[in-house]
């Protein structure tokens, strides 16, 4: 403990020299101009921004911008800030955070790389080439819009669990029940709220939030439930199957009945948790809205409802896909076991 303690001493200082390196000196690699900022004041509702371009000819810019508009973009910008423009040099895109970023991501993977040793790099590998999966299917289907983004995205959730199991669990649990176990009850998690959907025509649902999308927004949405079950399952399943083959390697005369039995308590003691980890993941998401509209007169009932609806099927997804796992785990270790 003391020797990992040491080691997140030592390289932390040089993550975050490093951070501040790529923060002020990848500004070239930007086709975006890339502004820092050197003055800042208020003048009559507008905010006046003074400063140096980087990546361009190096020529200083004024810039005067309506607080109104941007607000969420310049309320924080301080001095040495550096921003995002558009072409044209007229307005702010973004602020340029790329340093705070490589520091995060690299911290983050010290520590998974110290705590979970060679399955924290392999749960990391498998972050990766889950995201490039994702970023190819949408890309997919950004290239070929005539095929439907929920099509796209079934045959990326059979990938994504493929991947998941071999990072985070290694190839001694690559099998081909509990992989394609996880996918069904996946599907079935994601055909429950379809059907409930279809039957009350979408009541109660408001896809307002949703309104700026280019794609049609109920594929989109439909492919957001399968998402909210692939990690669940993956979990559950493995949750529940490790310690069931644990019990049969330890007692091989175990009967169906003793093992069905100890399933279902193991079941009960995180089925729960894990339904209140997937629900405030989702809820939490949906706070700065919330807040925001509190903040601008909307009562609590009217901005529950517009904000809570989407996430709440999503959690109602995910509970359904963590709930039909305990079954399919159970039936996979019965299988393989061949328990009478």
């Amino acid at each position: 403990m003391k020797k990992k303690m040491l080691i997140f001493i030592i390289f932390l200082p040089m993550i975050l020299m490093i951070g501040y390196q790529v923060q002020h000196k990848s500004a070239k690699f930007y086709q975006n101009p890339i502004m820092e900022i050197s003055k800042i004041k208020e003048e009559d509702g507008y905010k006046v921004i003074e400063g140096k371009i980087l990546n361009k000819n190096g020529e200083f810019l004024k810039l005067t911008i309506d607080n109104q508009s941007v607000t969420g973009l310049t309320t924080h910008l301080r001095i040495k800030d550096q921003v995002l423009l558009n072409e044209d040099l007229s307005s702010v895109i973004s602020e340029k955070r790329d340093g705070l970023a490589f520091s995060i991501v690299t911290v983050f993977l010290l520590i998974l790389l110290l705590v979970g040793k060679t399955s924290g790099l392999r749960a990391f590998i498998g972050l990766c080439i889950n995201l490039l999966l994702l970023l190819l299917s949408l890309r997919f289907e950004i290239v070929y819009p005539s095929i439907p983004t929920l099509f796209v995205i079934i045959i990326y959730a059979a990938l994504s669990i493929i991947v998941t199991f071999l990072s985070n669990y290694g190839i001694h649990a690559f099998r081909l029940d509990l992989i394609a176990a996880t996918y069904i009850i996946v599907l079935l998690g994601f055909l429950i709220c379809f059907t409930a959907l279809k039957f009350m025509g979408n009541k109660g649902i408001r896809f307002e939030e949703m309104q700026f999308l280019t794609r049609p927004y109920l594929g989109v949405f439909y492919s957001s439930l399968i998402f909210g079950g692939i990690g669940a399952g993956v979990d559950m399943i493995v949750t529940l199957v490790t310690p069931l083959k644990e019990l049969i390697r330890q007692k091989p005369t175990i009967t169906t009945l003793e093992l069905v039995a100890s399933g279902r308590r193991i079941a009960k003691d995180v089925t729960p948790s894990m339904i209140n980890v997937l629900m405030f993941a989702y809820l939490s998401g949906s706070l700065p809205m919330i807040i925001f509209y509190l903040n601008n007169g909307w009562s609590l009932a009217a901005t529950l409802e517009m904000h809570l609806s989407l996430e709440i099927l999503r959690v109602f997804c995910g509970a359904f896909v963590i709930l039909l796992s305990v079954p399919a785990s159970l039936l996979c270790v019965l299988w393989k076991g061949g328990l009478q």
